[in-house]
C-alpha cells in the first residue's frame, strides 16, 4: 500500500506533521510504516525555508526502503545546472534556480552537490498493477522511451543533449505539455506579461475543449474552441487507463481528484496552500475520502 505525497518544496515541518498523521514513525534514522510505503512525486527543493531538512528526510526514507522518491523539474534543473557548471558549452535552458537551496546548505557547494548527484539516480515515473505516478505528465510514448534509454541508469548531460527525443520526453514528463496560442489571441498573465503558450490538460480530449477549459494556467483565455491544427500531439490520458497521480501544477484551477482516474497532489504548499497525500489501495476508482493534507 502506498501513501503518495505531492510537492514539498522545502517545507519539512509540514512534511513531518503529514508523515506522523499518516502513521509513520522514526526507526533507525528514517520514517517507516509497518504496512505502507511513501511515494514522493518530486520537487523537494527551492522556495521553502527548510530545504536541507527536507532532503535529509526524503533521502533517508528512500535509502531505507520506506519511500520511493521521484524526480521533479526542480531536481532536474539542479542536475542540468551542475552539468552546465562542468561544461560551459551546454545550452542555458533556464536561469539558475537553486540559489535558495544552496543558501540552505550555508553555501557549502560540496554538501549540496552530494544531493544533486543523488537526484541523477531518481526515477522519473512509477507504475504497478494499480496506478501510475509521475511529476507532471504521463505520456505513454515518453514513458516507453525513457524506460528504454535510461533503464536504471543515471541522467547524464550527453544523454540529454545528444538525444533530442529524450530531451523532449524529459521536458514534458517533468514540466507538462504546452500549446502555442493563435497569433490573433493577445493574452496577458497576472504580471501583465504577454502569453504566447499555455500549459494544457493532457488528460482531456482536445477535440472537446475550448482554450479556456484546456489551459492549466490561470490566465484569462476566451471560451473559444481549440484550433486543432495547432496541436501536434492529440493523444490524451483516457478514462479507461489506470489511476495516475502527479504534482507540479499547484492546483491551478482544478480540484485534486480531477476524474475517477486522475489526481493532482500539488495543493500549492509553496504558495500558501497545503501538503497533500493520497492513501492508495487496490481500488481503481479514486476517492476524496482518501486524501490527507496539512
Amino acid at each position: 500500500m502506498f501513501d503518495i505525497i505531492g510537492d514539498i518544496h522545502g517545507y519539512s515541518d509540514q512534511l513531518l506533521v503529514l508523515l506522523r498523521k499518516l502513521g509513520y514513525r522514526m526507526e533507525g534514522g528514517a520514517f517507516c510504516h509497518p504496512a505502507r510505503t511513501v511515494l514522493f512525486l518530486g520537487d523537494y527543493i527551492n522556495k521553502g525555508p527548510k530545504i536541507k531538512a527536507t532532503l535529509k528526510i526524503v533521502k533517508a526514507m528512500s535509502d531505507k526502503g520506506s519511500a520511493i522518491a521521484l524526480m521533479g523539474n526542480h531536481e532536474f534543473n539542479a542536475i542540468w545546472d551542475l552539468f552546465r557548471l562542468e561544461d560551459e558549452s551546454l545550452p542555458a535552458d533556464h536561469s539558475f534556480q537553486w540559489e535558495d537551496s544552496l543558501l540552505a546548505f550555508d553555501n557549502n557547494w560540496q554538501e549540496f552537490k552530494y544531493y544533486v548527484d543523488w537526484f541523477k539516480n531518481l526515477p522519473l515515473f512509477y507504475e504497478n498493477d494499480y496506478f501510475r505516478a509521475v511529476h507532471a505528465c504521463w505520456d505513454s510514448g515518453h514513458i516507453a522511451l525513457l524506460r528504454e534509454k535510461l533503464a536504471g541508469k543515471a541522467l547524464t548531460g550527453e544523454l540529454i543533449t545528444k538525444t533530442p527525443e529524450c530531451n523532449r520526453a524529459l521536458a514534458e514528463t517533468l514540466n507538462g505539455k504546452e500549446l502555442a496560442l493563435p497569433i490573433n489571441l493577445s493574452i496577458q498573465d497576472g504580471n501583465l506579461a504577454e502569453v504566447s503558450r499555455i500549459r494544457y490538460k493532457w488528460w482531456e480530449d482536445p477535440a472537446q475543449m475550448s482554450y479556456k477549459d484546456f489551459s492549466v494556467d490561470p490566465v484569462d483565455l476566451p471560451d473559444l474552441a481549440l484550433d486543432l491544427s495547432l496541436i501536434n500531439d492529440r493523444q490524451y490520458y483516457g478514462g479507461g487507463e489506470k489511476p495516475v497521480f502527479f504534482g507540479h501544477y499547484g492546483r491551478a484551477g482544478f480540484s485534486s481528484i480531477i476524474r475517477h482516474n486522475v489526481c493532482c497532489l500539488d495543493f500549492g504548499m509553496a504558495n500558501g496552500g497545503y501538503l497533500a497525500a493520497y492513501r492508495m489501495d487496490q481500488s481503481m476508482n479514486l476517492s476524496n475520502g482518501k486524501l490527507v493534507y496539512v
